[in-house]
């Protein structure tokens, strides 16, 4: 049987990461029957690893409107794709984190659109999704919003009020949507709790649920892929992004790096939360009996909360807080030291200019004289017997 591997998400589980990994990895993946493609077409200002992306992303008109035709035509395109590959491997992996949102606002047809090419083209769906808890999992996606987008300057307080929040967080609900349509034998959920991962391992821990192992084979690129932003530096972005040059992308991401380069610190200097600890205990109160759900009947386990509940004894973040000084000397100081060390290397590469194309003055200098010479040969070889007589060894 051949198999459609989704990895739908959540935001902010290691998606990026996943998608790293498995791009990195795709000859590894291919010995093996499976198969991460990276698809012919791509769309503004989202990664090639983001290979499922075609099943949701939008598309603007040239009047900057959403043309449904065009989505509707690189979905298919997309599927294409997918059925040809499915000539030459037993697994296709898609990844996009962008669909778990959308399955209930802009493609809430998805599943059944899915699930009917499936079962026309012989074969099956399955999908793996990491669940975050929720009150975590909220705080995680505001700060993407605040970090990735220009013009989002939306407090976290009025974030919560703008969201449809069953949508968001009801994961029980969402999952029996899912599950209505393609079958809840063919979802897979693992919790995003590092201490849970199988072998202390993300990647290890999403092999195993698409039916693989971490062996030596795979390579695991170093480095963090889109790392949150903490602290006061969250605070400062969302605030940027109301000066208008952050519109321009070479500055936005300029002010970004800035801020990554700074966070670590504030989050260590200041370490806080953006809901109390009353806030976060409602939340899961709020949210127990459908998780245990989930628990129950996706992951087979009985009595289990589906989440680690401890609250951490953090205080709620403020603005007014005694860090925050610092944190903004310390942001202006690194944009500054970063543009001072800019020009330095820029000056530098100027000057090497300069002193090349002196070089090549000098060269070119010597070339027209001695295309002068030979345009009058004789005076040129009279001018070098004089010259030779007279002891002197200059070059023509």
């Amino acid at each position: 049987m051949k198999i459609l591997h989704l990895h739908i998400g959540t935001h902010k589980t290691a998606t990026t990461s996943l998608q790293v990994f498995c791009q990195e990895n795709g000859n590894v993946l291919e010995k093996k029957g499976y198969c991460y493609p990276l698809m012919p077409f791509g769309y503004p200002g989202i990664s090639e690893a983001r290979n499922g992306h075609f099943l949701i992303g939008k598309i603007l008109d040239e009047k900057g409107e959403i043309s449904h035709k065009n989505e509707e035509k690189m979905f298919w395109e997309g599927m294409k794709q997918v059925n040809k590959l499915f000539q030459k491997y037993d697994h296709v992996v898609l990844s996009d984190e962008g669909i778990w949102l959308s399955m209930d606002y802009n493609r809430t047809s998805l599943w059944k659109v899915l699930q009917e090419e499936s079962e026309k083209r012989g074969f099956k769906i399955h999908v793996i999704v990491y669940l975050k808890r929720q009150d975590k999992y909220l705080q995680s996606v505001w700060n993407q919003r605040i970090k990735a987008k220009r013009r989002i300057q939306e407090t976290f307080e009025d974030f919560i009020k703008t969201i449809q929040v069953p949508l968001w967080l009801d994961y029980y609900q969402k999952l029996e949507r899912m599950a209505a349509i393609i079958g809840k034998e063919n979802i897979t959920v693992r919790r995003f709790e590092p201490n849970r991962f199988i072998g202390g391992s993300i990647y290890a821990d999403f092999l195993e649920g698409i039916g693989l192992s971490l062996t030596e084979e795979y390579q695991i690129s170093a480095g963090v892929r889109n790392e949150g932003l903490y602290g006061n530096t969250l605070e400062m972005k969302r605030v940027l992004n109301g000066v208008s040059l952050i519109k321009d992308n070479d500055v936005q991401e300029f002010m970004k790096q800035s801020l990554e380069a700074c966070s670590k610190i504030s989050a260590m200097n200041y370490p806080s939360t953006l809901l109390s600890g009353d806030e976060t205990k409602e939340f899961l109160d709020h949210y127990r009996m459908e998780n245990r759900k989930v628990a129950q009947e996706f992951l087979h386990e009985q009595g289990t909360e589906l989440f680690d509940e401890t609250i951490e004894d953090l205080p709620q973040w403020e603005k007014d807080n005694p860090c925050m000084t610092d944190d903004v000397i310390r942001f202006f100081g690194t944009v500054g030291m970063d543009l001072f060390l800019r020009q330095k290397e820029l000056e530098r590469r100027i000057k090497t200019m300069e002193q090349k194309l002196k070089v090549q003055e000098r060269k070119t200098s010597n070339i027209i004289q001695n295309l002068h010479y030979l345009k009058h040969p004789f005076q040129a070889i009279r001018w070098f017997i004089n010259n030779r007589k007279t002891g002197k060894n200059r070059k023509l």
